[in-house]
């Protein structure tokens, strides 16, 4: 999709989809464009990999060409907000691995 092959994509895409629904289930999907495909095959990706911690990668490349995704979360009545390109999508370095190296902490 990323390579404007939209027709190709929405094969590829289709193929794979058809061996997830039962036989006679499933409805192929159609794309207008390139944005709309591409956003189809990230859907799918989120659903097909859940669980596989490759969502918060896939959110930090998302956030650096301009996705804008901003993450909320309410715990106890507190919100919590991570924004994109924030310094805390990076963990912190341990204290002993800093302590041996010298290295500098991550930026938080």
């Amino acid at each position: 999709m990323r390579k404007n092959r939209v027709s190709d994509g929405m094969a590829m895409l289709n193929t794979l989809l058809k061996t997830r629904y039962k036989a006679n289930n499933f409805t192929p999907l159609s794309a207008e464009n390139q944005t709309d495909a591409l956003n189809k095959v990230l859907m799918e990706r989120r659903k097909e990999l859940v669980w596989r911690s490759l969502r918060w990668t896939d959110l930090k490349r998302l956030n650096k060409e301009g996705a804008n995704i901003i993450l909320r979360r309410e715990i106890n009545g507190d919100i919590y907000t991570l924004a994109p390109n924030d310094p805390k999508y990076v963990f912190p370095i341990p204290d002993d691995e800093i302590a041996l190296s010298g290295i500098q902490q991550n930026i938080r």
